[in-house]
């Protein structure tokens, strides 16, 4: 009787050590998530904002007139804020970003981008722009749109900084204005690949 007991005892151990086994991954990563705190890096190379904010964008045109309606903001944009007249890290960051337009091959009306100026831009700087003919400025900026892109770590126009808007209208992401733009391409690659939306 007491053989049986213990033989058992002994397939019931058994039967727990093995369920253990199977269950440890899970619960190694749910101390590790949740009691210790440990959450991995991603491997995105923007700073995500956290949560992501909604935009209600008011009524804005661009430099030919052109009003920018809820449909206009139904893609994946770039925007970039220029408190200088766009001098040259913006410049430089408008050229980067046409040319990771043109690397996105099929998915490339899935994006835009737009350069927002408070004030005027300059007829030299007017002139350069015309290069860029998928470019949408938005000149004489009003300081309810320019609030919106205001973040804790980033004083608006300070410097061209650069904010990712997805179709839905929500600031998502943002990128240093000297920043790596074969990496802000693959983090763009990334999100097209994974969205179905804009």
């Amino acid at each position: 009787m007491t053989e049986q007991k213990s033989s058992h005892l002994k397939h019931r151990l058994k039967f727990i050590g093995l369920i253990l086994v199977f269950l440890s991954p899970f619960i190694a990563g749910w101390m590790a998530m949740y009691v210790f705190k440990l959450h991995p890096d991603s491997n995105q190379y923007g700073q995500l904002v956290q949560p992501a904010r909604p935009l209600i964008i008011p009524a804005v045109e661009d430099m030919q007139g052109k009003p920018l309606d809820d449909e206009f903001w139904k893609k994946w944009t770039f925007v970039v804020i220029a408190n200088d007249g766009c001098q040259q890290d913006c410049q430089q960051n408008m050229y980067y970003l046409r040319q990771m337009r043109i690397a996105l091959g099929r998915d490339i009306d899935r994006v835009q981008n737009v350069l927002m100026v408070k004030d005027q831009l300059s007829s030299t700087m007017a002139d350069q722009l015309a290069e860029y003919p998928a470019l949408t400025v938005i000149e004489h900026t009003p300081a309810a749109l320019l609030q919106l892109f205001e973040l804790p770590d980033i004083q608006t126009g300070s410097a061209p900084v650069l904010y990712l808007i997805d179709p839905a209208a929500n600031l998502m992401m943002t990128y240093p204005a000297q920043n790596q733009p074969k990496s802000v391409l693959t983090d763009l690659q990334r999100l097209l690949k994974n969205s179905q939306i804009g």
